[in-house]
């Protein structure tokens, strides 16, 4: 830096000394563009405080996952704890838990503390197509973590699993998201970023009723991490205050500004520029 010049944050005000914090509880992500790190990537550029509980450690990359591992579930569950009795969370990004019995802690956990705003993504297979969850853990998170979820956000092959059906085009979409809104008493957001049409979203109520969102497809090879970003920026937004709808219009902007800036990083799906709005 030359002597006459200011430093990069010299003008930008000061930071607002109260931030609503949101909670991550997720896997890492080494390569940094999805779980835990795309996470609070996210939580940062969306004006909240990010905090965490690492639930499993993942060695990945764009190219894949090579490898996996459980963290011990009581560390989890004295990791939910600790944020729980300092920092209080005001939302929830739950993401990859790794165990049947982290997943149990999780649920419990949540429910003792009266967690609010939870947002539950069914990660089941990572955008480079390897397998995150095994079937057994995935059974055990639809018993006990989407009855506490405010809303949970498959994409569409997770939202095939879920509703036992075929979805192939949007009238399906919408089908699946009804169907699983009524059966798990909760709200029910089926992305269509995996194919159908554009990258339109359904959101369905328990009540029934449903919500379409409309998404520009963004020609970009670059998808690492992005159910992980959505989801975490919703948490974000409900810990705002806003309301469902408004925060999952307010995500998807979001998330596709950081897919239009095409950050090109690694050798497959490489990961989004979260920080595009704070250029």
């Amino acid at each position: 830096m030359r002597g006459d010049e200011k430093p990069r944050y010299a003008e930008r005000k000061p930071a607002a000394t109260k931030l609503p914090a949101v909670l991550t509880i997720a896997t890492t992500d080494s390569s940094g563009g999805a779980g835990i790190p795309a996470d609070l990537k996210t939580m940062l550029a969306n004006d909240v405080f990010g905090e965490c509980v690492v639930a499993g450690i993942t060695a990945q990359n764009t190219t894949g996952v090579q490898a996996i591992a459980a963290v011990d579930h009581d560390i989890v569950g004295a990791q939910i704890d600790s944020v729980f009795d300092d920092i209080r969370p005001t939302a929830v990004k739950i993401g990859v838990i790794v165990g049947i019995e982290s997943v149990k802690t999780v649920a419990h956990k949540l429910r003792d503390h009266q967690a609010t705003n939870i947002v539950v993504d069914p990660v089941m297979v990572a955008t480079s197509g390897s397998s995150l969850a095994a079937d057994d853990t995935i059974a055990e998170e639809i018993s006990s973590l989407f009855p506490i979820a405010t809303v949970i956000t498959p994409n569409i092959p997770e939202a095939q699993v879920l509703a036992r059906m075929p979805i192939g085009n949007q009238a399906d979409m919408e089908t699946a998201a009804v169907q699983l809104a009524k059966d798990y008493g909760i709200c029910v957001l089926v992305k269509g970023g995996h194919g159908v049409k554009d990258a339109d979203d359904v959101l369905a109520f328990p009540t029934g009723a449903v919500t379409w969102f409309e998404g520009e497809r963004i020609a970009n090879d670059n998808t690492h991490g992005t159910g992980c970003t959505l989801s975490s920026a919703i948490a974000s937004y409900l810990a705002q205050g806003e309301d469902l709808e408004d925060a999952v219009r307010d995500a998807k902007a979001y998330l596709s500004g950081a897919l239009r800036a095409n950050l090109d990083l690694g050798k497959g799906h490489g990961p989004m520029n979260h920080a595009w709005a704070m250029h």
